[in-house]
């Protein structure tokens, strides 16, 4: 089998089990293994070629290649999106010998690349504030900022949440976020008396069905993860922020503000969909030395 017909094959295989946002990515990964050891017999694959593809990677100097959203750009790719990229690889040839495919893998000696130990990229607290302000003159908007702020969701899972999921009595929405593998599932996300006020507002003037999704563009057409992401932009950029602003750095940003409020790991973990506490104390319990000291300050016991 050539490996251009084994990506497709994989990419068949998550159909309708993973979201589209994670097939793509999976797809553009994987296309890059393509292009670096051509549309070879999958039974040729060493671990050797592998390692070779990913000191490529390591050693490139551009980003943002064949980036449907980005141009290209001057600049080595990240650790974490070099791992991504050796993540996706295993997982793939894994699928291979489980679908009998292959006899042996070759990916199963590829070593994954050490991330750094460094705190998340999150929205600065002033920042948050500065986009809401710059929000406030429009409805949708403001329920958005509110929304990615309040319920630490991806953005996938705001941008595919429909009317009828929508509970604001309880102040709770049934969305679809990305659980174990990429996989697909329905997850309540909560939300304060702020943001519950601000949907509120929001769909006084948004117009009748228009659409089954709630967040609609001024179209009709509901907001893909994209097109959030270019509305932050714009409100960024009338405020002024020139820290982060897209999307996931709210998720960053919620998981650091109720760890920094004495919130438990636990919790964290639960609101934040993941598979266990150990995925959110690496992501997410980091803090740098100046947060270290004061949360000591806070808990020590020696007053």
């Amino acid at each position: 089998m050539q490996l251009s017909v084994a990506i497709q094959e994989f990419d068949l295989s998550l159909a309708g089990v993973v979201a589209s946002g994670t097939r793509k990515l999976y797809l553009r990964r994987l296309h890059s293994l393509l292009d670096f050891l051509g549309d070879v017999e999958i039974e040729q694959i060493t671990t050797s070629d592998l390692r070779r593809w990913r000191a490529d990677l390591s050693e490139r100097k551009e980003r943002w290649v064949n980036n449907p959203y980005r141009p290209p750009a001057a600049g080595g790719l990240s650790p974490w999106t070099i791992h991504s990229h050796v993540r996706i690889a295993r997982q793939f040839f894994k699928w291979l010998i489980e679908e009998n495919y292959l006899s042996q893998n070759p990916a199963a000696r590829l070593e994954l690349p050490p991330l750094p130990e460094e705190p998340p990229k999150a929205v600065a607290e002033e920042d948050l504030q500065r986009l809401l302000n710059a929000a406030r003159d429009d409805p949708r908007n403001y329920a958005l900022v509110c929304m990615l702020a309040d319920t630490a969701a991806r953005v996938g899972a705001i941008a595919t949440l429909k009317l009828k999921d929508l509970d604001l009595e309880n102040r709770r929405a049934l969305v679809w976020e990305k659980g174990r593998g990429g996989r697909k599932k329905a997850q309540y996300v909560f939300f304060s008396w702020r943001t519950r006020e601000a949907l509120i507002e929001y769909l006084r003037v948004r117009p009748d069905n228009a659409s089954d999704y709630l967040f609609i563009s001024k179209r009709g057409g509901h907001l893909t993860p994209h097109a959030i992401y270019q509305l932050l932009r714009r409100l960024a950029r009338k405020a002024g922020i020139t820290g982060r602003f897209n999307p996931h750095a709210f998720r960053h940003g919620w998981a650091r503000g109720a760890l920094r409020n004495g919130a438990d790991l636990g919790t964290v973990s639960d609101i934040l969909g993941h598979s266990s506490v150990e995925v959110t104390k690496r992501f997410y319990a980091r803090w740098a030395d100046g947060e270290l000291q004061e949360r000591h300050d806070k808990f020590t016991w020696l007053k």
